[in-house]
């Protein structure tokens, strides 16, 4: 009777615990039931019988202790005893006693526990010790990898648990059960061994080379088979169980298989899907990827979960998917890196195309009508930070121009809440000892904000944060400076940038001191000065040949080979006297070298690529040309690069023809199209290198600037462009447009007419979104003015008609 008052009384407590989600009352008070629950272990290890009152206390222990991951997904940041509950949990979680009652537990349902009767199968206590294995193995993996001594002992029993038969077995009973529409019944054991033991190995860090030889490939080949079959299932999501053991393999593919071996398996697999060698040897196929992006993280059920509710399993699976994909798509060096300003001369040196990052930029998954972005989008808004910052991550890095486009109808402040989201986590990361939130540096998260200002659309929501920025650089971060440098290309913003006093003075004063021994923060401070310094209103004349014809190649060094490969096609065709190339003619001063060949040249050819666009180096070329109306020829030396992926690119392109370096016939239509373009401007009348354009229009005869009053718009060139936006006071548009014609204005008009467009217009050649609403207001008046003229004329015709018809009567 004793005995049962006692389990009654603890019973009694443990409920009331778990009524209260008082954390800091939990971790003082769970010690209090460790030995009754040794005694259970202990019991259940002898295989005899659990009393009720017995499964009562240890379920709710097990879910006690697991709270703590629920505490520290969803209440540590606003908690104020955050520190003392955290220790608490360490002391409660990491107990030696326990720890070895857990690890004879785990040896019992390994090797002594029969698996071929259904009972055994689907004992409840495997979930309760299922709880507090997971308690252990997220705790360890959150709050404390630096444990001394780590958990190893239960750690290696999990391990062999891992390679054991029972695991092997269930792995193949669904490699076996590949029918979507089945239900397939998960035991409790098979939660165990391919749920639990797989998560708890995945976080543990002495586990990281496991899968690293080669017998160690067909169990990978397994775990991602088991993925596949899993998330082809319908309606998955809302089977617990699949849920649980996706959860562990991810995680166990996440953190185990070494991305130096496998990286150019998956990008020969991915870039090749008519190579049947490569398919066989691939278990991260295009499926896979499709599958989790499409599958999971596109599941309704489990993105309102992730960000409405407070399910841990739902909460650590979707945040091991976004981490599994971050794995991928980081396997190249970033683009914001400084390699343009370093002449390779190793072109093997450039990186190998990232598959994974060019197929989740695609529209390839799974024939899906929605870009990875646009369902990644919506986990920023997740409950748990540590999901928001991988969403945040995985953004950065295949977000794009159109992605921008399509969700701001839904999310008109996205560019804003991207940019406020970011500096809040930097902001978190700044105040801790380690200068990292939620296991991401402080210069990671640099690196997040770098690679989403290859987008204008994003730099003016970073203006606010310029006082931040410069105290980041002054620390000598370098990542700060290069985002100060980013910010600095888009002429739209010098002016805020040269009025902000906290910039202004690092510019003035403090920079050249702190980097006067760091050449490559000099360098980059030289930059953005000159990005920002005034155009010169006269520069000297540009001696060159009459009889030469030069053409300067503007590409990124990752792109080293398509350029030889295109400078030879471009030889050949012997339309150049000379190709200007930087390792060929490069001096000492750059941007000297460089503005000068742009300027002596007849043409620039632009070739494009991701690296290009993300190249501040190679966009300052491209817009120099455009402003010294230097003809540009668009490349794309990237396959699957689109113009719309940056909104800087579609403005500089706008209605300019651009050629494919793949496509079929494309160079020699290219090397037609430079012949004729060379011949007309030949034979067309002589005009001044790069004249002011005040001049222009003063040499002008009144009737010659008026012409364009005679013409269908459509019919317009651009000169008559030109001078109706001299006449309507519209000169900042004269270099914008000055290679449109009068089909190009109309189809621009019909952007204008579409309000979420305005701002992207407006980026760039330093307008304004008010001179884009003159520029729209001015344009459609003149339409409008057209089309009642066309009106008014034919109906004169009609009444002349009559007219004719009575008096022939």
């Amino acid at each position: 009777m004793t005995h049962t008052n006692d389990i009654k009384s603890l019973l009694s407590q443990l409920e009331e615990l778990d009524r209260s989600k008082d954390y800091l009352t939990i971790g003082n008070t769970l010690d209090r039931f460790d030995s009754k629950i040794t005694d259970i272990i202990q019991k259940w290890i002898s295989n005899s019988r659990l009393s009720n009152e017995e499964i009562n206390v240890i379920n709710l222990y097990s879910k006690l202790q697991l709270c703590f991951v629920e505490y520290f997904f969803f209440e540590s940041q606003s908690t104020v005893d955050n520190e003392t509950i955290i220790e608490l949990f360490r002391k409660c979680l990491f107990r030696t006693k326990q720890i070895n009652d857990l690890k004879r537990a785990v040896i019992f349902i390994r090797d002594e526990q029969p698996s071929n009767d259904n009972k055994t199968e689907q004992d409840e206590m495997l979930i309760y010790l299922i709880r507090m294995l997971d308690a252990r193995s997220l705790a360890y993996r959150l709050c404390f990898k630096d444990l001394n001594p780590p958990p190893r002992d239960l750690n290696n029993e999990l391990n062999l648990c891992l390679t054991h038969d029972h695991a092997k077995n269930y792995f193949y009973d669904m490699k076996s059960n590949n029918d979507t529409g089945k239900n397939f019944n998960i035991s409790y054991r098979h939660q165990f061994f391919v749920g639990c033991c797989t998560f708890a190995i995945a976080l543990f860090e002495e586990n990281k080379r496991i899968f690293q030889n080669d017998d160690k490939t067909k169990y990978i080949c397994l775990l991602a088979k088991y993925v596949r079959i899993v998330l082809s299932k319908i309606k998955f999501e809302e089977n617990k169980s699949f849920v649980y053991c996706l959860r562990g393999i991810l995680a166990l593919l996440t953190n185990c298989v070494p991305t130096n071996k496998w990286t150019p398996i998956i990008n020969r697999a991915l870039a090749n899907p008519n190579d049947e060698d490569a398919q066989e040897a691939n278990p991260f196929n295009r499926e896979l990827f499709s599958f989790i992006i499409v599958r999971l993280l596109g599941s309704e059920t489990l993105r309102n979960k992730a960000i409405q509710s407070d399910s841990n399993d739902i909460t650590s699976l979707v945040d091991v998917a976004l981490i599994f994909l971050n794995k991928w798509c980081d396997t190249t060096e970033d683009l914001t890196n400084d390699s343009d300003y370093t002449i390779i001369n190793d072109s093997s040196s450039s990186d190998e195309q990232n598959q994974v990052l060019r197929l989740l930029r695609s529209n390839e998954l799974l024939n899906h009508d929605l870009h990875a972005s646009q369902i990644i989008i919506p986990y920023i808004d997740a409950k748990y930070d540590r999901v928001r910052l991988m969403a945040v991550s995985t953004l950065s890095r295949t977000m794009n121009f159109k992605d921008f486009q399509n969700l701001q109808q839904k999310k008109p402040n996205m560019a804003q809440d991207i940019v406020k989201l970011i500096f809040y986590f930097i902001d978190r990361a700044v105040i801790a000892q380690n200068y990292q939130y939620k296991g991401i540096s402080f210069e990671l998260l640099l690196r997040y904000l770098l690679r989403f200002l290859v987008q204008d659309v994003i730099k003016e929501e970073t203006i606010p944060y310029i006082a931040n920025l410069v105290i980041f650089a002054e620390q000598r971060h370098l990542n700060a400076l290069k985002i100060l440098r980013r910010i600095s290309s888009s002429t739209k913003l010098t002016q805020k940038l040269i009025e902000n006093l906290p910039f202004d003075k690092f510019l003035k004063t403090t920079a050249d001191a702190l980097f006067d021994n760091d050449p490559t923060m000099k360098r980059i401070t030289e930059e953005i000065r000159r990005n920002l310094a005034p155009e010169r209103s006269k520069e000297l004349p540009i001696s060159s040949d009459d009889g030469s014809r030069q053409a300067f190649i503007s590409y990124c060094h990752r792109d080293k080979s398509q350029r030889i490969a295109f400078v030879k096609h471009l030889d050949k065709a012997g339309i150049f006297t000379n190709i200007w190339v930087d390792e060929q003619y490069m001096k000492d001063n750059i941007v000297n070298t460089i503005t000068t060949a742009i300027r002596q040249s007849k043409a620039v050819f632009v070739l494009l690529s991701e690296a290009y666009c993300s190249s501040d180096m190679c966009r300052r070329e491209w817009e120099f040309a455009l402003k010294k109306n230097i003809k540009v020829y668009p490349i794309i030396v990237q396959e699957g690069f689109k113009t719309d992926m940056y909104d800087w690119v579609a403005f500089n392109i706008g209605q300019t023809l651009y050629y494919r370096i793949h496509g079929h016939d494309a160079l020699k239509r290219l090397m037609e199209n430079l012949k004729k373009d060379l011949h007309e401007r030949k034979n067309s009348p002589k005009i001044l290198t790069e004249p002011p354009l005040e001049a222009t229009a003063n040499n002008q005869s009144d009737t010659t600037r008026e012409q364009f009053k005679d013409k269908a718009v459509a019919k317009w060139t651009p000169s008559d462009i030109h001078n109706w936006c001299e006449k309507n006071n519209l000169r900042k548009w004269c270099e914008p447009l000055a290679e449109y014609h009068g089909e190009a204005l109309l189809e621009l008009n019909r952007l204008l007419e579409t309000d979420a467009n305005l701002p992207h217009i407006a980026h760039g050649h330093g307008i304004t979104l008010i001179d884009v609403v003159l520029f729209k207001c001015e344009l459609q008046k003149l339409l409008s003015n057209r089309k009642a003229r066309v009106k008014t004329a034919k109906k004169k015709d009609t009444v002349k008609h009559r007219t004719t018809n009575m008096s022939t009567k």
